[in-house]
């Protein structure tokens, strides 16, 4: 089972997020800053992840977003992707599909 990790202040999109993730069979764990992120990296080894998804801004714009991450790649992060982003709002179904896409990409 692949396990994910959310990072997001807002209570309600980690619930959200969460509860569409689990209906497609994954471990979510979620985190509402970044402090407690590093925390749970720091606990748990950073390989159990396949997935961070992070609450972030597309680059250049000011439009909400999640930007996704392999904890792995982390020294080689490349935030011009714009193919890592999903803009703000979503859909459930373009949160599964997209996160799907990311997981098979491994």
């Amino acid at each position: 089972m692949k396990t994910i990790m959310i990072v997001d202040k807002e209570t309600s999109i980690l619930e959200e997020v969460k509860t569409a993730l689990e209906e497609e069979d994954f471990t979510v764990i979620t985190a509402d800053n970044s402090r407690k992120a590093l925390e749970l990296l720091e606990k748990e080894k950073e390989e159990d992840f396949s997935l961070i998804l992070i609450n972030t801004t597309l680059p250049d714009t000011k439009q909400p977003a999640l930007f996704s991450m392999k904890p792995r790649l982390k020294k080689n992060i490349d935030t011009s992707r714009n193919e890592d982003f999903l803009q703000k709002p979503f859909t459930k179904e373009q949160l599964q599909n997209f996160v799907k896409s990311k997981i098979i990409s491994e």
